[in-house]
């Protein structure tokens, strides 16, 4: 497989049916990428896929939830499309709450979509994905670098997601190219949830530009905006007694 270019290439992108997926799509789409568009909302889906061409691009309905469909579906795009040769995750559900007000059965239904929704997908896409020497990208978040106020559970979906990729990396990197995204604040409809101000916050289609050009690079994470993520880094590599101190002056 040839890693520094999307021509001819199947991609899977899971969660494509709004906000960073949705603009992904359209990029990899003028980047002569082959795209299996999957998510929840259908009629989206559709929408999406009849915008960019329908002849060269198909939908794949998933609740990523969900492990026998998501095994069903990866057979039907090896299956319909040929070739499975990137693999992106970027499904996601968010609800901002405290640790002190948890909604259990809300809770439930982001780990199961966040976490365990990758999982199902790396157990169904791996093989294909051994087989072309493909590529495999999961979304986390630089939510997920430290714990911050009113950022459960997503944030600590976010965290596993690190490191998930960071063990698959391990275990099949010489298999497969594997890539961590970490977003800062995008304007979506998850982040139109939030009722606190968010540094740095950029527009989907810079998100999906600045992932578009990761995926084609030898880095492991794919991290923007720079000026944001860089803090949160540094912020992430101080000790316990002074990011704890900060973190917790956060609190509204």
């Amino acid at each position: 497989m040839i890693l520094n270019t999307y021509r001819g290439q199947v991609v899977w992108l899971v969660g494509a049916s709004s906000g960073i997926g949705a603009a992904l799509a359209k990029v990899l789409s003028q980047r002569g990428a082959r795209l299996a568009l999957s998510g929840r909302r259908v009629e989206a889906l559709q929408d999406l896929c009849a915008s960019l061409g329908p002849d060269r691009h198909r939908v794949f309905p998933l609740d990523v939830s969900d492990p026998a469909a998501t095994q069903t579906v990866a057979h039907s795009i090896k299956t319909t499309m040929g070739s499975m040769d990137r693999v992106i995750f970027m499904a996601a559900g968010y609800d901002p709450m405290r640790l002190s007000a948890l909604d259990i059965p809300l809770t439930h239904q982001i780990v199961t979509t966040n976490l365990m929704g990758a999982f199902y997908l790396i157990q169904a896409a791996l093989p294909f994905l051994r087989e072309s020497h493909g590529q495999i990208a999961l979304c986390g978040s630089v939510a997920g670098y430290m714990g911050l106020p009113e950022g459960q559970p997503y944030s600590a979906t976010k965290a596993a997601i690190i490191n998930l990729a960071e063990s698959l990396h391990a275990e099949e990197g010489h298999h497969c190219d594997v890539k961590l995204i970490s977003p800062g604040f995008v304007r979506t409809p998850l982040t139109d949830k939030n009722n606190f101000s968010m540094p740095m916050i950029i527009e989907p289609d810079q998100a999906a530009l600045a992932i578009a050009d990761g995926l084609l690079s030898k880095r492991f994470e794919i991290h923007f905006p720079k000026r944001f993520t860089f803090f949160l880094k540094f912020l992430r590599a101080l000790p316990y007694a002074l990011s704890l101190k900060i973190t917790s002056r956060m609190k509204g």
